[in-house]
């Protein structure tokens, strides 16, 4: 018996990518775990075309679903001992460029929603996501078998940092993520560009290329934001991103749409202030009386919401790993319970 944790596309700098290696390292203490993925540029990732080859129906299937699938009919044909699935939410085609490839591959990941109704185990981010299964889920369903729980664990090993230093001269403000219509960037970046306090500025870390950063943004407004001294860090390793996130005063997004953002959870646990408008994705983690922004803020309010937050940083994140914690206990249990 193997556990077959599987993934269309399981690759580097990736949310997905990152949660199934999670959850391979944990179980494979105790299970015989594989990797398996329509494409990966990770070694040790089996081809899903590969693994048809030598399939055992006394496998257990760990499914994450992210997108839309070009083996899920495949792979649901496969018999398993046993079925889970991780939903780490879709973005809604609204938020992206109508009949754009991704919109298509969006619409069509949330339509075969309806095709995952026979599974033992179902595990969302957040009930922001888990909301979002269910309703394009066109079937009876027994909501007792659908829980909560984190897609990695990010609350184990960090230490608080003191950054009192950099306070004194400058406020280091930085957003981790693709740069897509619905992550907003333009309005973060813009927000910064027009910056006259030269003790804040800007860092955008991506996994997007250059070249793809300069077709987004357009090359002269690129060169732009440099000169106006926001930074750009495209595709760096984890140990050079993390190095910077050392430096770093608080995180912040304008996303429009998450089902967990992971970026936003390593601040937290870094002791990182993180800000962000009040993603309903947030609202299983974080305590009511954490300061969210808003489109109307400007770089005065933004400073004050992030001084309350780091004021506040250590009971804020307690909670916020406490409810992770929970949500943890509660999936590996089940999670457990089912494998065995």
């Amino acid at each position: 018996m193997k556990i077959i944790i599987y993934s269309q596309n399981i690759v580097s700098m990736d949310g997905v990518g990152n949660s199934s290696i999670y959850f391979m390292n944990l179980l494979k203490r105790f299970f015989d775990v594989l990797l398996v993925a329509n494409y990966s540029n990770i070694k040790g990732v089996q081809n899903f075309e590969e693994y048809l080859k030598d399939h055992k129906p006394n496998n257990i299937l760990f499914y994450h679903y992210s997108i839309e699938d070009i083996n899920i009919k495949s792979l649901l044909e496969l018999k398993f001992k046993k079925r889970i699935i991780y939903f780490h939410g879709i973005t809604p085609p609204k938020f992206l460029p109508n009949g754009s490839e991704i919109f298509n591959s969006c619409k069509k990941g949330l339509l075969d929603i309806n095709l995952l109704f026979d599974f033992d185990l179902y595990i969302s981010n957040s009930t922001e996501s888990k909301n979002q299964f269910l309703n394009n889920l066109n079937s009876n369903f027994d909501t007792k078998k659908f829980i909560n729980m984190p897609p990695i664990d990010m609350f184990s090993k960090n230490k608080k940092i003191n950054r009192s230093d950099s306070l004194k001269s400058e406020l280091k403000f930085y957003y981790c993520g693709t740069i897509i219509n619905h992550k907003n960037v333009n309005l973060l970046l813009n927000l910064f560009n027009n910056n006259t306090k030269n003790r804040i500025n800007l860092s955008i870390f991506t996994s997007n290329s250059k070249h793809d950063t300069f077709n987004f943004l357009g090359e002269e407004k690129y060169i732009e934001y440099l000169k106006n001294g926001i930074n750009f860090f495209h595709r760096l390793e984890d140990e050079k991103m993390n190095y910077h996130f050392q430096t770093m005063n608080c995180f912040i997004t304008m996303s429009l749409h998450e089902g967990f953002c992971i970026p936003l959870f390593t601040a937290i646990d870094n002791f990182i202030p993180v800000l962000s408008f009040p993603l309903k994705c947030l609202e299983d983690y974080f305590p009511k009386e954490y300061k969210f922004i808003s489109r109307v803020d400007n770089l005065v309010d933004i400073e004050k919401k992030y001084f309350y937050n780091l004021e506040n940083i250590d009971p804020f994140r307690y909670f916020i790993k406490e409810k992770a914690k929970s949500f943890t206990k509660t999936g590996f249990d089940l999670i457990f319970k089912i494998i065995e």
